[in-house]
């Protein structure tokens, strides 16, 4: 699976966004038990960001959608440029590579 976001994204402001994930008949995957690790890593890959349910994912209504969020406070954090994101999920013991990719982070500038 691959992960791309088309939208640059700001170092001073939440980044929020849903993933969903298909299985290999095309079902829609039920997050449901699942556990879920999702990491930001820079170019030389040293881990910047993790998130997790509970810390940082949640499962949304259905349960074949999760939300993502990075705080403000997290995204202050990470320089501007560009990211490797990366994310598994295991369900009954098996894992499986939930996405994988790269987010293009800028500077807000301004902060609050």
């Amino acid at each position: 699976m691959s992960f791309s976001y088309s939208d640059d994204v700001s170092n001073q402001a939440d980044f929020i966004v849903d993933i969903s994930a298909t299985d290999e008949t095309n079902t829609a995957v039920d997050f449901t038990g699942a556990e879920i690790s999702i990491a930001i890593k820079d170019d030389n890959y040293c881990q910047r960001l993790t998130a997790s349910i509970g810390s940082g994912v949640t499962l949304l209504d259905p349960p074949t959608t999760l939300e993502l969020h990075f705080t403000a406070d997290q995204m202050n954090g990470l320089c501007a440029g560009s990211y490797n994101i990366g994310g598994l999920y295991r369900k009954s013991g098996v894992a499986v590579q939930l996405l994988i990719g790269t987010i293009s982070v800028y500077d807000g500038v301004a902060r609050l």
